[in-house]
């Protein structure tokens, strides 16, 4: 679901590796005047992420946001799928023997994959894990095609205009903090320009490039030697 903040007539739809964790967390904020802290509820921890788990467009009850101000958080595709693969595959070993091993087995392909294995065979690798599927999936799945839809559209990478702008609208002085940090940080500009254009390849259908065209011209400007 996208985030709902009722009493304000406020929702926020946002996708996977899109900033989503410090999201929840600054909307939960905003909405209730203090922080958000990880909470224990009979021994089971919870996160941030246990506020709203994203689903697909499709399957959202839009009835209920109507008369809502609608939001969108679009991240930059090359962004997000260098640091899904940082976060998903390096730090949390979606892809390993003992997350995947079985399906991996069954797809023939290698656990842990470098980056340029991943690449070349993203859609398997998508195949062989659920988590690598949800995290993988364009942001279309998770935001609809039409932007229309949306009253305001802010890129992760100038989050602050999105904070700047809801504390203002429900006058809360909320902090946007900055989770889900795990994994090294790779550089699109330091790729092999092979490697640079087939990650280009398989986002260049990213709806993000129409919410934003600005995000299409710097990936082809990321491709120039």
């Amino acid at each position: 679901m996208p985030y709902a903040i009722p009493e304000k007539k406020v929702v926020c739809f946002f996708s996977p590796k899109s900033g989503g964790t410090s999201l929840r967390a600054y909307l939960f904020h905003l909405e209730n005047g203090f922080p958000f802290k990880d909470y224990v509820v009979q021994g089971r921890n919870y996160d941030a992420n246990s506020l709203i788990r994203n689903v697909g467009f499709r399957q959202v009850e839009h009835k209920k946001f109507e008369g809502f101000e609608k939001i969108a958080v679009v991240r930059d595709p090359i962004r997000r799928f260098l640091s899904g693969y940082s976060n998903r595959v390096l730090h949390y070993r979606e892809l390993s023997e003992e997350k995947a091993g079985e399906r991996l087995k069954e797809l023939g392909l290698r656990p842990d994959p470098d980056l340029p294995l991943f690449v070349e065979n993203f859609q398997k690798y998508c195949k062989a894990s659920r988590w690598i599927g949800h995290h993988f999936s364009k942001q279309q799945t998770y935001l609809g095609k039409n932007k229309r839809y949306y009253n305001h559209i802010f890129q992760l990478e100038k989050i602050g205009e999105l904070a700047e702008f809801l504390n203002a609208k429900l006058n809360v002085n909320a902090t946007f903090p900055r989770l889900q940090t795990g994994g090294q940080k790779i550089d699109f500009s330091d790729l092999p320009l092979d490697l640079r254009s087939k990650v280009f390849d398989i986002v260049s259908d990213d709806i993000a490039y129409v919410f934003n065209p600005g995000y299409a011209a710097e990936g082809k400007a990321g491709l120039r030697t």
